[in-house]
């Protein structure tokens, strides 16, 4: 009898939560609902409520011809290798947003669906079709079907927002599920407008005689018609995954893509038929998702910063608690919103967690002091009056702004890849005042830099080479240094492939950006007016010989094998460490001097040497290869 009542119990909590993360007002995180369905499961795994998905009774229903399953979770690298038996997998970014399944006909996009309770999902074609990453038509006319996720960025969250207000609406409060909400409206059905889309699966014929041989051959396809992906890497070894794993985790903090975890594929399309698929999930995938470990704290304190694009965020000072080996003092309470709606104060007691490496987050107020959230009126950095969005506060001071100036200047430095300027060093360099804005650093002498704490002319003299050599740089690497709000690397390389040069991209207004996939009007007026604002320090820096050239295709011999990649490279080798340097660059790494957390792998031919970067490439577990090992990947 106690048993029926706790399985009532799970199943009326489950369907509560279900109905709130739906309405894009969700009152537990993601994993305190997995624990509600895994213990449900565990008591009754018959029980029809883990089928069910969100459903809306009064939209049309479609049936799925191949059921969308659930996935299998695993919170370790040993037990994902478990699982991967040695076999080639595909990786991918799992992505926290609304699975999506849409039908072309004859090449035509002619259905959309949600994924539903799995057998039966609503029909949102009409939302779907104001989605611009979502191909309208494929390149063939083709009969088929295409799976992936639908998503709401960050920057295009606040867009939303701001426009659901001014529609009336009651505002979202949360990027992650507001996607949910809106598929399952029937009204308003413009607002889909900001969603964004990755495709990873195809269905639907003989994938033979589209050319897809392998899961990998899948990512091809939907490249070929316009797809954007989410992070797909082939992956085997441990350390190939466990580089993955860190890859996502850091991008799960710094990116303004709603990530949760990634997801594992068995590359072989006969090893996935083989094995199959249960009622639940199949068998020849598997998500990965970092347990998080939660503690109980009290805030001390909560202070605000000002970020390099304006916006001030608030970080809570607690009292000191141990969370995954590592004693935590600070923890991110996300935005002004998050600390207005919670009533977030010193004296509060809240619960924390932390998932590996990822900065400890907030989760709930445990006990309240009781009274209202303190917010700042003006920026803590200048002193400006702040402007408040609804969900964040920002400094409008974008151009004498200390915090804000600083923020770029070390964006700069991390774009342009000054090696061995650090922020620490930098941040000397701005109290003696030898900088301040980023074309000052092409300003520097070595009577200068002699004039820091602990730096000798032999350091000196390695910097001013490094600040030298970063005057030669890609026209993306340039824009991106720019700091302009929303903008990275990929972005301005969409907007690049659109428009060619520099000198287009400097002319353009903003009708012509807002023409260009994937980029909305109000994100093109903040890119033209970004462009306006740093006009006289993109002057500056031509003037000081900066030159952007277009990015480099691989030359014969050479490929992007490492793109992205970040490799020290210590002891002894075979060949001059001059050759090994330019042979990692021409593959599209980056040679860094030190190892951190963010280094990718350590090259060496003596992996027992006692030499600092090694003693701190152990310490972080990470990838260390001979001279053979880095050869076979440029080869690969």
């Amino acid at each position: 009898m106690a048993k029926t009542a706790e399985i009532a119990q799970l199943a009326h909590e489950i369907l509560k939560h279900k109905k709130l993360y739906y309405q894009g007002a969700p009152e537990i995180t993601d994993l305190a609902y997995d624990a509600l369905e895994e213990d449900l499961r565990k008591l009754a795994p018959w029980h029809p409520v883990l089928e069910m998905v969100g459903s809306r009774e009064d939209l049309a229903k479609e049936p799925h011809q191949t059921p969308m399953l659930s996935l299998q979770k695993v919170y370790t690298q040993k037990e994902l290798m478990d699982w991967a038996k040695g076999h080639d997998l595909v990786a991918m970014w799992k992505i926290d947003g609304a699975s999506l399944s849409l039908v072309y006909t004859k090449g035509k996009l002619t259905l959309a669906k949600t994924r539903g309770n799995g057998k039966l999902g609503e029909n949102v074609t009409e939302k779907v079709l104001w989605v611009d990453e979502i191909p309208k038509v494929l390149e063939e006319p083709l009969d088929l079907e295409i799976r992936g996720e639908l998503f709401c960025k960050g920057e295009r969250f606040r867009e939303l927002a701001e426009d659901m207000e001014a529609s009336g609406l009651e505002p979202p409060s949360n990027p992650r599920n507001i996607v949910a909400g809106i598929l399952l409206r029937k009204t308003h059905v413009e607002l889909s407008r900001y969603f964004s889309f990755f495709g990873f699966d195809v269905l639907g014929q003989d994938l033979s005689r589209l050319g897809i041989e392998s899961e990998w051959g899948k990512f091809s396809f939907l490249k070929k018609n316009h797809f954007v992906a989410p992070g797909p890497r082939r992956v085997r070894l441990e350390e190939e995954i466990g580089s993955y794993l860190k890859d996502t985790e850091r991008l799960i903090t710094e990116s303004d893509i709603g990530m949760d975890g990634a997801v594992f594929v068995y590359d072989s399309l006969d090893l996935q038929k083989e094995l199959g698929a249960t009622s639940h999930h199949p068998r020849y995938k598997m998500s990965f998702k970092w347990q998080g470990e939660s503690a109980c704290s009290l805030i001390e304190s909560i202070q605000w910063a000002t970020s390099r694009y304006g916006v001030v965020t608030p970080v809570a000072k607690i009292k000191p608690v141990q969370l995954s080996g590592a004693k935590i003092t600070n923890v991110t309470l996300h935005n002004a919103a998050h600390v207005r709606n919670f009533h977030l104060k010193p004296g509060d007691r809240i619960e924390i967690i932390r998932s590996g490496e990822v900065i400890p987050k907030f989760l709930k107020v445990v006990q309240t002091k009781g009274g209202q959230a303190n917010l700042p009126s003006h920026c803590p950095a200048c002193g400006a009056g702040l402007e408040d969005d609804g969900v964040r506060l920002i400094c409008p001071n974008t151009l004498s702004c200390k915090a804000q100036t600083i923020g770029r200047i070390l964006n700069w430095v991390r774009e342009v890849e000054i090696d061995d300027l650090s922020e620490k060093r930098l941040q000397a360099m701005i109290s003696e005042g030898l900088i301040k804005d980023i074309p000052d650093l092409y300003r520097l002498t070595m009577e200068d830099l002699l004039k820091l704490p602990l730096t000798k002319e032999k350091m000196a003299a390695k910097l001013l080479t490094h600040i030298e050599r970063s005057k030669q740089l890609s026209i993306p690497n340039f824009l991106a240094g720019l700091s302009i709000a929303g903008m990275g690397k990929t972005s301005w390389e969409k907007i690049l492939a659109e428009l060619g040069t520099l000198d287009r991209v400097f002319a353009a207004d903003a009708d012509e950006i807002a023409n260009i996939h994937g980029f909305a009007q109000k994100t093109a007026e903040q890119i033209v007016e970004g462009l306006q604002l740093r006009r006289p320090v993109i002057e500056e820096l031509f003037e000081l010989g900066v030159q952007a050239q277009p990015p480099r295709e691989p030359r014969e011999g050479s490929s992007l094998a490492l793109e992205g990649k970040q490799v020290a490279v210590t002891g002894k080798l075979s060949m001059p460490r001059n050759e090994i340097v330019a042979k990692i660059k021409a593959h599209g790494g980056r040679v860094v001097s030190s190892v951190t957390g963010k280094t990718d792998a350590v090259v060496t031919n003596d992996p027992s040497a006692q030499s600092s970067k090694l003693k701190k490439a152990r310490e972080l577990q990470l990838p260390i290869w001979s001279e053979q090992e880095l050869m076979d990947r440029l080869a690969e």
